[in-house]
C-alpha cells in the first residue's frame, strides 16, 4: 500500500480534474460558495480540504472522492530507501562509506583538473 497524498497532491488532482472539465477556478468557487483565492489555496495545498468540501468538489468535477484521495504508489527511489534505513545503523555506516568514496573521487577529479591547467 502506498502513502496517503498530501493536501498539495490532492490539490494537484483537483486542479487537473478541473482543467480536464474546462472549468475555471471561479466556476469551482461559485459552486462551493467560496472565493477564487480559496480555490487557489486548495489547489496549491495551502488550505486543507475538509470532507464536505471534498465531496462537493468531487461531485462538481464528476470524479470520485477516491480519485482525489487514493494512496500514491510506493516510492522505491534512493531517497525513500534512505528514509526507511535512516534508523538502521548498518545502513548509516554503508552510506557514510559511500560518502567517503565519493569525496575521494571528487578530490582525484580536482587534482587531475589542476594538472591539466
Amino acid at each position: 500500500m502506498g502513502r496517503m497524498p498530501t493536501f498539495g497532491e490532492i490539490g494537484e488532482r483537483i486542479r487537473a480534474a478541473r482543467e480536464a472539465k474546462g472549468y475555471s477556478q471561479d466556476d469551482v468557487a461559485k459552486h462551493l460558495g467560496i472565493s477564487r483565492p480559496v480555490v487557489t489555496k486548495i489547489e496549491t495545498g495551502k488550505k486543507a480540504v475538509n470532507g464536505i468540501e471534498l465531496r462537493k468538489i468531487a461531485e462538481f468535477l464528476e470524479v470520485t472522492i477516491d480519485f482525489l484521495t487514493e494512496p500514491l504508489e510506493e516510492d522505491n527511489g534512493l531517497v525513500a530507501l534512505f528514509r526507511e534505513g535512516e534508523n538502521d545503523e548498518e545502513f548509516v555506516i554503508a552510506v557514510e562509506k559511500i560518502e567517503q568514496v565519493f569525496l575521494q573521487m571528487l578530490g582525484q577529479i580536482k587534482l587531475r583538473s589542476r594538472k591539466d591547467v
